[in-house]
């Protein structure tokens, strides 16, 4: 035991002595002092010593240990002043430098939502925020779309694994669309209600040119009497002749939405060949631009609002798409990439 204590010693002093670096030091250090060091590990062995041999083994093993350690920190101050004095040879150049001024603006998708936002503040519609992270109740049943419909389909949710919240396995998802305001708003705002939601939702979606597992949404809900088609028509073209310019046309298309009766796809004359058909629209001179229709009575209903009195229309679009026509950006994936040359375009 005292020729391998001795032996220690001899190695390590000497690989101390030859160290250049701090790091060859920190290494020196793990391999005498870590969890499996030979230091540490040398104290197991004394189990195995008669009492005489304890007592003169014991006084060399704290006087080697103390002396690798002074060894190991001496060495330290001696790199390090080495280390400042090569710092001290150098100069800093204090030249002033053009610098190219660099000047931040708001991401694309930003700037469209807020021209969206200031249009319809000035139609008389509020902002209303919904939860990203919401229940099933809201999200599908309030709005007539209950346990096993069919339409789901037309959903890919994502749910949240709920058994540490008290939520009843299956109810608690990342919010499909903005529609889950809906109900919120109906019975907070009371009639007559104008109200305008915007922000992400998320769907497991397979990821390409034109899908993505998160996107922005863009809705508008309008309660209050003799609420029409007309009035659907007429926010429709408001909205598109503001975007697109004041010659572009817009029709009403019948579509199913199980919260509307009846449902409308919004269609907007193509953008690419103004009607004559192309590549882009599939040759029909159309592009579907959003989703709408009359609010089903039920969900008048869920939002404590009576469909014999109040009438209403729900209206909405994917922000990043109409981005897309607008500028003639190929790939929704670029406005999530964080690409600043993407970016710098707008």
């Amino acid at each position: 035991m005292e020729s391998s204590i001795s032996q220690i010693k001899k190695d390590y002093l000497d690989k101390i002595s030859r160290a250049k670096t701090l790091k060859e030091l920190d290494d020196i250090f793990l391999a005498l002092f870590g969890k499996n060091g030979e230091i540490t590990l040398l104290p197991k062995e004394f189990s195995k010593l008669t009492p005489s041999e304890k007592q003169k083994i014991g006084p060399l093993f704290n006087a080697v240990k103390t002396e690798l350690e002074s060894a190991i920190e001496k060495r330290r101050e001696e790199i390090r002043e080495v280390g400042y004095a090569e710092l001290t040879g150098e100069g800093l150049d204090l030249q002033p430098v053009e610098v190219k001024p660099r000047k931040g603006h708001l991401h694309p998708i930003t700037q469209f939502e807020k021209e969206i936002i200031d249009l319809f503040d000035k139609l008389g519609f509020q902002q209303f925020d919904a939860p990203h992270v919401d229940t099933d109740e809201y999200n599908f049943e309030l709005l007539n779309i209950p346990a096993e419909h069919p339409a789901r389909d037309l959903w890919d949710t994502l749910y949240i694994d709920s058994k540490n919240s008290g939520i009843q396995p299956g109810k608690l998802l990342l919010r499909t669309h903005t529609s889950n305001a809906q109900i919120r708003a109906m019975r907070d705002i009371k009639t007559p209600l104008r109200m305008m939601s915007l922000g992400r939702c998320f769907r497991y979606e397979a990821v390409d040119a034109r899908h993505n597992h998160t996107f922005e949404q863009f809705e508008i809900v309008y309660v209050d009497k003799r609420v029409s088609m007309t009035n659907l028509q007429y926010l429709s073209e408001t909205f598109l002749k503001a975007i697109f310019g004041p010659e572009i046309k817009t029709r009403l298309r019948p579509k199913y939405f199980p919260f509307v009766e009846p449902g409308a796809g919004v269609e907007g004359e193509c953008v690419f060949c103004k009607g004559k058909g192309c590549r882009i629209c599939g040759g029909v001179g159309w592009l579907e631009l959003a989703g709408a229709g009359m609010i089903h009575p039920t969900v008048l209903q869920n939002g404590g609002i009576n469909p014999s009195e109040y009438s209403g229309i729900a209206w909405g679009f994917g922000p990043e798409r109409l981005i897309m026509l607008k500028y003639g950006i190929a790939d929704l994936r670029e406005f999530l990439s964080g690409d600043l040359k993407f970016l710098e375009k707008f």
